[in-house]
């Protein structure tokens, strides 16, 4: 196997250990009640105030319940656009994640990076630009394809339309830090 460039042994450990977790752990139709309980690990040591357990790599996104109007509280991995100033989020399974769902229905929103917290507006990514994500993400690491490739109808072959066609499954958010 080819080594992802331009990442350290931790980053290719963690993307390794995400592939397999994805692809062999969480059912294809949705994360099912053990997973969903694993993902909120973030979320319960934030709470716990050990944020520093879930480092950088995480967000803990606050959204509104669309149904419930309670508060809900999901851990996201993120990548930070320094040059829009806003954190993007892909959602999977098409987008019928509730915490996406929460976040269309109730834009205004917090986020939470390690001990810092903020207001944001979440704003819908479009799909050329979560194509280009999907792109960078396999460049990586091309094992990703294959984490990818379990939620698209039609497989992505490396083209860009492929990788066009299969941005419909993974909806992304920009979250816009905004004054308080």
């Amino acid at each position: 196997m080819n080594e992802p460039e331009g990442l350290s042994w931790f980053q290719r450990l963690m993307f390794e250990a995400e592939i397999l977790i994805m692809t062999r752990l969480v059912p294809g139709d949705g994360p099912g009640p053990f997973m969903r309980w694993v993902f909120k690990i973030p979320v319960i040591f934030h709470r716990l105030g050990l944020w520093f357990l879930v480092g950088k790599r995480f967000l803990i996104l606050e959204t509104t319940g669309r149904k419930t109007g309670k508060t809900r509280f999901t851990a996201l991995e993120y990548e930070y656009l320094p040059q829009q100033g806003a954190y993007r989020v892909m959602s999977g399974w098409g987008g019928k994640t509730d915490w996406y769902q929460n976040a269309r229905a109730n834009p205004r929103l917090r986020i939470h990076i390690g001990k810092e917290s903020t207001q944001a507006i979440a704003e819908p990514v479009p799909r050329e630009q979560v194509a280009e994500a999907l792109m960078k993400v396999v460049r990586l690491n091309p094992r990703s394809l294959s984490m990818f490739n379990r939620w698209t109808e039609r497989p992505i072959d490396g083209s860009e339309e492929s990788f066009f066609e299969a941005a419909v499954n993974f909806p992304s958010l920009n979250l816009r830090p905004t004054e308080e």
